[in-house]
């Protein structure tokens, strides 16, 4: 009797030496995941090579961040660190209130972002680490010195001036090593790909159709097929017939080129007076996309999810993709509206904030 009294209290403590065993284990990996998460264990100073070529040295994870184009904050969200943002731009703020991302009213805003930002207010908010856009901020080279001096240290991703998804995917291992996470990055890059697999698994078997993504009617500016928006719209199960990145074209080469869709900004601020823009275009009427009815506007969300090379940018070729062809989602060509708004983005397209965005 006293041996099995001993036998099953030997039992019970090995097992509970084991559950202990096993509850360490998994709360050492938690704290694991977080610290790689926060860049501890990560080796400081890192230096990294941003898009202009220039060696950075970053001698410690910054601990506060600057964002001054959406891209840019994109990325800084979808690696975690939202939270550590002081200043921002009203467009990446916008992106955000879609999103369901609020940021904080102690956060700086930037109205005016292209060529280049203010630097007093960069240098007021004094983020640590400023991320940019070469393409689209191209003058911020020159204030480069300024904002060191204040020791604030600015990376410059590729941004507009990428013309693929792997572009785009070296912006954000940039920043991930900057940050101290390249785990990160990886998981995030994984996720895109994911969305662009299924993309393509979708339209792999749907005729390819000739697509004019226009930005302005006069003169007309289109995105061009040597830009990642052009790029998008061929993994969308499109083509974009016009070469360049952001070329005009005249009203005789487009309508040479004959498009089964059109596909716009608002840029006129309303779909009623968009529309009209496009139709005004002189012998548009005899297209295949007025003719067949497929001209479709975008509106603020639709069209951030397109032109912004972040790793949302995946939900644009997604988005696209549905506008082409509808029916490899299972919807008909009348579930496609002809001004796509946010509601509606939300609702089919559905960017997933916990793949595509983190808030920190």
């Amino acid at each position: 009797m006293s041996r099995g009294i001993s036998k099953a209290l030997v039992v019970g403590i090995v097992v509970i030496i084991a559950v202990v065993i096993i509850a360490l284990y998994y709360v050492t990996q938690a704290q694991t995941s977080r610290q790689s998460m926060h860049g501890a264990g990560v080796n400081y100073p890192i230096t990294v090579v941003d898009y202009l070529g220039r060696n950075i040295t970053i001698y410690s994870q910054p601990s506060t961040i600057g964002t001054v184009s959406p891209d840019c904050t994109q990325i800084i969200y979808a690696l975690g660190f939202g939270d550590r943002v002081v200043l921002i731009d009203t467009y990446s703020e916008q992106l955000l209130k879609y999103l369901n991302v609020t940021v904080p009213s102690n956060v700086t805003t930037i109205n005016s972002i292209y060529g280049s930002p203010p630097i007093e207010p960069i240098i007021t908010a004094h983020p640590s680490l400023l991320c940019a856009d070469a393409g689209f901020q191209p003058q911020l080279v020159q204030s480069v010195g300024t904002l060191s001096a204040a020791n604030i240290t600015v990376i410059f991703i590729g941004g507009t001036s990428n013309t693929n998804v792997t572009d785009i995917e070296s912006d954000i291992m940039l920043m991930a090593k900057a940050l101290g996470v390249p785990g990160k990055g990886e998981e995030v890059i994984s996720h895109m790909n994911a969305v662009i697999n299924y993309v393509e698994g979708k339209v792999s078997n749907e005729p390819r159709v000739t697509v004019a993504y226009i930005s302005w009617y006069n003169p007309i500016y289109v995105a061009g097929n040597s830009s990642f928006v052009g790029y998008y719209i061929n993994l969308a199960g499109g083509y974009d017939p016009f070469n360049g990145m952001y070329p005009t074209v005249s009203p005789s080469q487009l309508l040479t080129v004959n498009p089964d869709y059109i596909i716009a900004d608002d840029f006129m601020g309303n779909y009623t007076a968009t529309l009209q823009a496009i139709l005004s275009i002189p012998g548009i009427n005899s297209t295949d996309a007025v003719r067949e009815g497929h001209i479709y506007v975008l509106g603020d969300f639709a069209e951030s999810l397109i032109e912004e090379p972040g790793p949302l940018s995946v939900y644009g070729a997604l988005l696209l993709a549905m506008i082409l062809h509808p029916g490899a989602f299972g919807l008909n060509s009348t579930a496609i509206p002809h001004y796509i708004s946010a509601q509606w983005v939300n609702q089919y397209v559905k960017p997933n904030l916990n793949i595509a965005l983190g808030n920190g």
